[in-house]
Parts: structure tokens; C-alpha cells; sequence
């Protein structure tokens, strides 16, 4: 039996595609699930209109986020830190407070979507990479001062 994918089922298939199955796995297991669809012409059509859509949204998505990193890219985030002699940090500036930072500037992101290799423990400027969307990176310059 001929069926189309509604969810991504392990060893059978992703999300659309369209598999050939045993009748009674079909009718036994993934029809009543809901993970599947017969495939008939109107289930095809409707099928392709979905990844139609998704492909727009992602695309509309992934340019949303390259104007972002651009904008991004011209930001400026500027940390106070205790800091002791020889200019090092009493700590460290971490992926939490750059988003703190970017947050009052306007820029929502989440922790996880700063990329450091290690916590910045010296005053000046860094480079900080920011994930904004799969693919989509932006440098951020993290200029830490001594807080007076």
C-alpha cells in the first residue's frame, strides 16, 4: 500500500514522503496513528501545497535573518566588569550577560545562540560569534571596560 507520511516514522521515512508499506502496517499501525495518509491524488496535491509553504516561510524566515546579522553586525555591545591589575576580570563575561547587553539594545537572542569558546576573562574588545539562524552568523563586537 501506497501512503504518504504525515510525521517522521524511523526506518520508514521523513515528513512527505511517499513510501510503499505492508497493508497491515498501514492499516494496523500508521493510519490509526495518524502518522500516515492513503496517497491518493487530492492527499499528493495537499501534500506538495504544504511543502510549497514551508519552503516560502523558510525562505522568508532566512532572509528575516540575514538583514538581523547584518544589523547585528554594526552592533557594538559594551560590558562593565571589576577588573585587577595586568587588566583581568575579577570572573568572567559570559554568554549570559552579552545577551543581557544585546537585549537592551534591542536584539532578543538566547544564551545558547552566543557562540563562545570560553568565557572572556580580560578587558577590551572581542569578537563574539552570534547564531541568529541555521547557516546565518553574525560577529559581534564585545568591548569590556573597567567598571569604575
Amino acid at each position: 500500500m501506497e501512503i504518504i507520511l504525515v510525521q517522521n516514522v524511523e526506518k520508514v521515512g521523513q515528513k512527505g514522503d511517499v513510501v510503499k508499506v505492508r497493508d497491515g502496517f498501514a492499516r494496523n499501525f500508521l493510519l490509526p496513528r495518524k502518522l500516515a495518509v492513503p496517497s491518493t491524488r487530492m492527499n499528493q496535491q495537499f501534500v506538495e501545497e504544504q511543502r510549497e509553504r514551508s519552503l516560502r516561510r523558510q525562505e522568508k524566515d532566512r532572509q528575516n535573518a540575514q538583514t538581523l546579522a547584518d544589523r547585528l553586525a554594526q552592533t557594538k555591545a559594551v560590558l562593565e566588569a571589576r577588573a585587577g591589575e595586568n587588566e583581568k576580570l575579577f570572573g568572567s563575561v559570559t554568554a549570559e550577560d552579552i545577551c543581557e547587553s544585546l537585549k537592551r539594545q534591542g536584539f532578543e537572542f538566547h544564551r545558547k545562540q552566543i557562540l563562545l569558546k570560553e568565557s572572556i576573562r580580560s578587558l577590551g574588545a572581542h569578537q563574539v560569534t552570534v547564531e541568529i539562524y541555521p547557516q546565518i552568523k553574525a560577529a559581534v563586537t564585545v568591548e569590556v571596560v573597567r567598571k569604575s
